[in-house]
């Protein structure tokens, strides 16, 4: 049993889906399983046969909601709370799990895989935000879409990670006997917003910044995602959410970051196929 991830597949874009169409071809992954870390669509027809279509060429496929799943661009939801709701129940529907499940290939080996919902914390939000500060930018985030496209049923969009975060405590309380594979959508720690420090000093994997007022990091993540994968003994985490791939191990956890991303910002040779995080 081989476990792959992939992230923003953003498959809203034609050249998107034609590359996720196939990304799987010429390989055999039906005794694989992989891990889709949001941010698909916000449209559910596309969601579901983008999924479908994963599910249809693994043996079995996970997912975690996004940012972009919560978007109500279009109308029959009243807040993203009940789209999120409806997400989890067509997974059901189609065969892709939401919840923990342990995996194995017939001869001892196994492993479980954990999926982490979660949210983003502003820093005026709590201490849990990823926030770092950048010196040119604008605080107001004017481009940042989910102000506009995100509703949460109490309107308190500072409580959103937290109460995500809340949703997963089943997951910890009970007992793994086999190494455990987490998963969310947004990002645990700052540390893995930036290259390793030998990257950086080799000047690898170089991208400028297109957007220098837009601070990435006011919307990265929360550090309530690592107590949690800590708390699961988690080997490998695997997160989305920045279109920036990282791969680096820090206090003894696998952090990997495998995104599709946006059609225009060139995606590396690799990153047009799922990534393989782990093998049993």
């Amino acid at each position: 049993m081989r476990v792959f991830a992939w992230s923003d597949l953003h498959a809203d874009f034609p050249r998107n889906r034609e590359r996720i169409a196939a990304a799987s071809a010429g390989h055999d992954h039906l005794d694989d399983a992989l891990l889709v870390a949001g941010d698909v669509s916000d449209n559910m027809d596309t969601l579901a046969r983008t999924l479908e279509g994963l599910r249809a060429r693994f043996a079995e496929v996970f997912f975690v909601p996004g940012n972009h799943e919560a978007w109500l661009r279009r109308g029959g939801f009243a807040d993203s709370q009940e789209k999120l709701d409806r997400i989890e129940a067509l997974c059901g529907e189609i065969g892709v799990r939401t919840r923990p499940a342990r995996l194995g290939n017939g001869r001892g080996a196994a492993v479980w895989i954990v999926p982490l919902a979660s949210w983003y914390q502003k820093p005026e939000h709590g201490p849990d935000s990823l926030y770092v500060e950048k010196a040119t930018e604008d605080a107001a985030q004017s481009m940042w879409a989910d102000d506009l496209f995100v509703r949460w049923p109490d309107g308190d969009a500072g409580a959103a990670a937290e109460r995500l975060l809340l949703g997963n405590e089943d997951h910890l309380a009970r007992a793994y006997d086999a190494p455990v594979v987490s998963f969310s959508h947004f990002l645990p720690r700052r540390e893995v917003m930036f290259r390793a420090p030998e990257e950086a000093a080799a000047n690898l994997h170089r991208q400028p910044d297109r957007h220098p007022a837009f601070n990435f990091s006011r919307v990265a993540g929360s550090l309530g995602i690592e107590r949690q994968l800590r708390t699961l003994g988690s080997s490998v985490h695997v997160y989305g959410h920045q279109h920036r791939n990282r791969d680096r191990v820090l206090e003894g956890v696998r952090y990997v970051s495998h995104c599709l991303g946006y059609p225009g910002e060139g995606a590396a040779e690799d990153a047009l196929r799922p990534k393989l995080v782990y093998e049993c």
